[in-house]
């Protein structure tokens, strides 16, 4: 093996190495943005209070309209509104950045391999 093909090796697993932690960057960030949609949807199907004996509103997705007592507008006052869509805004981003990096470091790989398969190792 001589100088410029050990190089080109030692190039080549450069780039899948930095494309590897593109991967698993991107990876780590659509599982947060995953994990922050499911809060948001235990927050709109859970009851509130439920593990803490609190509560006796349903989950927003199931509340009844109840317009004697005002329950309705007691239980939808109770939920962090501000909260949720906060978390479901910066969800999107996170998510969009975890597609993008996960992206870069497949097509990355890809080429990677497809140049060294054209070219045999040599540039």
């Amino acid at each position: 093996m001589g100088d410029a093909e050990i190089r080109n090796a030692e190039l080549h697993r450069k780039l899948l190495d930095r494309a590897g932690k593109w991967k698993e960057r991107g990876i780590g960030l659509l599982i947060l943005a995953a994990l922050m949609w499911g809060y948001v949807a235990w927050q709109l199907l859970m009851p509130s209070g439920a593990f803490s004996g609190g509560g006796g509103c349903y989950g927003l997705l199931f509340e009844k309209p109840a317009y004697g007592d005002g329950s309705v507008a007691r239980c939808a006052v109770e939920r962090p509104w501000p909260r949720l869509l906060g978390v479901l805004g910066l969800s999107v981003p996170v998510s969009i950045v975890g597609a993008v990096l996960y992206t870069k470091g497949s097509v990355s790989m890809l080429l990677s391999h497809h140049a060294m398969a054209l070219t045999g190792g040599r540039r």
